[in-house]
């Protein structure tokens, strides 16, 4: 019994503290860091939520960086007023955020349609227009990490 447990600390011994640290992270990549990918819900019409979603997104940005996170909001139901050019309050917000951090902004097809919206009713840093629930079942199959506020 003795032998093995000298066996095992000569052992450690002779490896090293680079082996030892390899052991015990075996996700470390040599520094690396792996980008992160949000996509970030969002289906209330009222302001205080909505603030408190772009909130959310600049803090995001500011504690993890704009080079290591990609963060998609998709608007959908009540939430779509956030986009509207005719009902958003905040339009100079959603242009800062996506100017300084290149947040992504998605309408869903379906809700436009049921409150018969356009593409030219939103704002023009919306970029894709697709069914809120596809784009959010998606996203997550891909791996992005779902946030709802």
């Amino acid at each position: 019994m003795w032998k093995q447990v000298i066996l095992i600390a000569m052992l450690a011994i002779a490896l090293g503290p680079r082996h030892t640290a390899l052991a015990a992270d075996p996700g470390d990549s040599g520094g690396a860091q792996k980008p992160h990918r949000v996509v970030m819900h969002l289906n209330s019409g009222e302001e205080k939520v909505q603030r408190g979603a772009l909130n959310n997104i600049r803090h995001l940005y500011q504690e993890v960086g704009r080079e290591r996170l990609q963060l998609e909001l998709v608007a959908h139901g009540a939430g779509l007023s956030l986009l509207m050019k005719s009902t958003t309050t905040l339009g100079p917000e959603l242009a800062q955020l996506k100017a300084d951090y290149g947040v992504n902004y998605t309408a869903c097809s379906n809700t436009m349609k049921a409150m018969k919206v356009t593409r030219e009713d939103l704002i023009g840093e919306v970029g894709d227009t697709v069914p809120a629930m596809v784009r959010l079942m998606e996203r997550q199959e891909q791996g992005w990490a779902y946030i709802k506020p």
